[in-house]
């Protein structure tokens, strides 16, 4: 990682916060909120559970719906997942999404784990059975998911975070419930060791992936190179050998990225394993968004809209520009400044229509909207 991204994420990661409203933001002196915090009652779990929300900037004012990301491990990987996402989406290269954590309960991490073993008989996670994973999946799918879309406005596409030993209801999603998320991203993943199945993790991902009945999706599998110090030898040979097979072999609608990070640690690997993971869900060449091209067109506002139309067709859910972003003129703000620089007139009576129009409430584009007539 970048270390001025390593800073910027730090320095947000202490002071982020929405202006949107005391409801869901606040910087008093009692501390800085990034989120809220509901609770939920399982019957599936037959427990209470928290959760936490993370809300895009401007959440309250705007209209649209959000994609959702959900995170495991919330106690500690909520903070460092909402900061990553306010920095890609904040920089063009993701939508403005709604981060969801959820916290363990005591000793409720290792309910999540696989039931997993080395070849010689030895089990990976303790006494760990599997067995409530699939509990788990019904959770998020029967009761998180429908709670979310009752309460903040959601949209289809769902994205699951999870570290070891977490991800044991992302894979298990992955392979036998593809209809519940898009994305996964998979923290710490284990691929020599063998499943209850007798197959090992590599070769049932090397499976899911390789089928070509599963609709697009997106899957990262990332692990520190730390751990490998401690690891049997078949486990980086497993990372090589699953992407070898792979390479001409892979469902072409399942963007996938499985890769050792080298110098890594096993907690520290998060921040770059979840940006990384939301990079293969948000390809770099898909959201390289060509604002300077918008900006000399003929009709930059049409330029704009064509294009988020064009992108929202491949996500399958409305993909809409920026308003505006910290010191970044790739926004509808940024070109509306640079067109009334510029003296042009008729372009930026067009752009702030189209703004209006995503942006109906903006009191920013509403202003300029009534100068304009």
């Amino acid at each position: 990682m970048k270390p001025i991204f390593r800073f910027i994420l730090l320095f947000i990661f202490l002071s982020c916060h929405s202006s949107d409203s005391e409801k869901h933001t606040a910087n008093t002196a009692k501390g800085i909120v990034i989120g809220e915090s509901s609770n939920l009652f399982s019957e599936v779990l037959n427990e209470n559970r928290e959760i936490f929300i993370s809300l895009p900037q401007n959440y309250t004012r705007n209209i649209q719906s959000y994609p959702v990301i959900i995170v495991l491990d919330a106690e500690y990987l909520f903070e460092i997942a909402a900061s990553i996402v306010k920095i890609k989406a904040s920089r063009n290269e993701m939508p403005e999404s709604i981060v969801v954590g959820i916290p363990n309960t005591t000793d409720s991490r290792y309910d999540m784990a696989m039931q997993l073993s080395y070849p010689n008989g030895d089990t990976f996670f303790g006494d760990a059975d599997g067995k409530k994973i699939k509990d788990y999946i019904r959770f998020l799918k029967k009761e998180l998911v429908p709670f979310l879309e009752n309460t903040y406005r959601v949209n289809n596409h769902h994205t699951i975070i999870g570290m070891s030993p977490t991800f044991g209801p992302v894979l298990e999603s992955f392979w036998n419930e593809p209809d519940v998320f898009d994305g996964y991203i998979v923290l710490a993943a284990e691929l020599a060791v063998k499943t209850s199945t007798g197959k090992t993790i590599a070769e049932r991902v090397l499976y899911a992936i390789q089928d070509k009945n599963r609709s697009k999706s997106a899957i990262y599998i990332g692990k520190a190179g730390d751990d490998l110090r401690r690891r049997p030898k078949e486990e980086s040979l497993a990372y090589n050998e699953l992407n070898q097979k792979l390479e001409n072999t892979a469902n072409p609608n399942i963007n996938y990225k499985i890769e050792i990070l080298k110098n890594e640690n096993h907690y520290g690997m998060s921040i770059s394993g979840i940006e990384r993971g939301l990079e293969n869900i948000y390809p770099f060449d898909r959201w390289n968004i060509p604002y300077r091209d918008f900006w000399n067109a003929k009709s930059p506002a049409k330029e704009i809209e064509s294009f988020y139309y064009n992108l929202s067709n491949d996500y399958g859910f409305e993909i809409i520009p920026l308003e505006d972003s910290f010191y970044a003129a790739q926004t509808l703000s940024g070109t509306v400044r640079r067109l009334e620089r510029q003296g042009r007139k008729r372009e930026l009576k067009e752009v702030v229509e189209l703004a209006s129009k995503y942006y109906p409430n903006s009191p920013r584009f509403k202003k300029i909207h009534s100068y304009e007539n």
